[in-house]
């Protein structure tokens, strides 16, 4: 596997994933950790933050132009305050994204957001399903 430190922030990452959350021609998405019924994952991803001062996530996606999987790792300290990283695997290369720091402000507003996004996903494969399923004869 070939690394690329790409010498870009954490945002860029971020701001890549909202991209590919917002096209049309996703295929599937999988996130771990995985909400359960009733459950959200900006929810999960919260609790595990404000637990333990640090949460990952794994965001894998597939588009016709290939598959992603995307890492972001967020850490929060009282004294030192909080920073979030992250990478992408993409075939056989790891881009690498540097540290950002973050408030816990911008980590809130930051899960909202993605939930949002990811919400909105969801029904979009959900209602791609429905549509292939009443091609498919009986």
């Amino acid at each position: 596997m070939r690394v690329i430190r790409t010498g870009l922030p954490a945002t860029e990452l971020l701001n890549e994933l909202r991209r590919d959350l917002q096209d049309e021609n996703i295929e599937y998405m999988q996130r771990i950790p995985a909400p359960r019924p009733g459950e959200r994952y900006r929810d999960i991803v919260a609790e595990l933050f404000t637990k333990y001062g640090v949460a990952t996530v794994y965001i894998f996606l597939k588009t016709p132009r290939g598959e992603k999987r995307y890492v972001v790792l967020a850490r929060y300290d009282w004294s030192s305050g909080g920073f979030a990283e992250g990478w992408i695997v993409e075939g056989d290369s790891v881009r690498v994204f540097e540290p950002i720091g973050i408030s816990l402000g911008q980590f809130s507003a930051a899960l909202e957001e993605f939930g949002e996004l990811f919400w909105k996903t969801e029904e979009t494969l959900a209602g791609k399903k429905v549509e292939q399923a009443g091609k498919e004869p009986y």
